[in-house]
C-alpha cells in the first residue's frame, strides 16, 4: 500500500472514495479534532492538493500559502514540485521575518535526501544556519546536516555536527539520538544505523 499511494512518510492517512480513488491524504500527527474537520472538509472538497493547486496563481504572493501547498505537495511524494514552492517561500523572505523561509529551506533539505541527495541536504541545512542564526530552526538543521552528512559517507562533518547538536541542547529532542551517533562514529563501527 506504501507503494502503490506514494507514501512520503510515516503517519500518512489516506481519504479514498468507494471506489479506492485518493480524495487527498494527511500527513503527520494531527490531534483528534483537527482530523475530523480535516477528513470532512476533504470530502467537501476543501483543502485538498487539487482545490490548492486551483487558488495557486491568486494565493502565488502568499507566503503561508506556498508553504501549506509545498507540504501538501511533499506527502503526495511530489517532491520536486514541493521543492518549487520551498524555494519560492525561501527567496521571497529573504530575512526570515515571518520565520517560513528557515523551514523551507529544511523543507528542501529533506526533498534532497528524498530525491537520493544527502550532499545538497547538507547544503541547504547549512545554509539554513548561515543566513538565519537565531532561528527558531537551527537545532533541527544541524541535526539534520548531521544526518546527511553521514548518509552522504562526511563522516567527520557528521560527527562535528552530533557534537555541535549536543553542545548547544544537550537536552534536546534529538540529544539521546546524537550521543548515539556520536558513539558510532568514534567507536569505528562504521555507519550507524537508520
Amino acid at each position: 500500500m506504501r507503494k502503490q499511494f506514494g507514501v512520503a512518510g510515516l503517519p500518512t492517512v489516506v481519504l479514498a472514495n468507494q471506489d479506492g480513488v485518493e480524495i487527498d491524504r494527511t500527513y503527520g500527527y494531527i490531534n483528534t479534532a483537527d482530523f475530523i474537520t480535516t477528513m470532512d472538509n476533504y470530502a467537501k472538497g476543501i483543502g485538498t492538493l487539487d482545490a490548492m493547486l486551483a487558488e495557486e496563481d491568486a494565493k502565488s504572493g502568499d507566503n503561508a500559502f506556498l508553504m501549506e501547498l509545498g507540504k501538501k505537495l511533499y506527502a503526495h511524494s511530489r517532491f520536486d514540485d514541493a521543492d518549487v514552492r520551498f524555494a519560492a517561500v525561501v527567496r521571497t523572505d529573504s530575512t526570515n521575518a515571518d520565520g517560513l523561509a528557515a523551514e523551507a529551506q529544511l523543507k528542501r533539505g529533506l526533498v534532497a535526501y528524498k530525491n537520493d541527495d544527502p550532499k545538497l541536504g547538507m547544503v541547504f541545512c547549512q545554509a539554513l544556519l548561515d543566513r538565519w542564526p537565531g532561528s527558531d530552526k537551527r537545532a533541527e538543521a544541524t541535526i539534520y546536516l548531521a544526518w546527511y552528512a553521514e548518509k552522504a559517507g562526511e563522516n567527520a562533518q557528521a560527527l562535528t555536527s552530533y557534537q555541535d547538536y549536543l553542545k548547544n541542547w544537550p537536552d534536546g529532542e534529538d540529544a539521546e539520538f546524537a550521543k548515539e551517533q556520536v558513539g558510532k562514529l568514534t567507536s569505528g563501527d562504521g555507519e550507524s544505523e537508520e
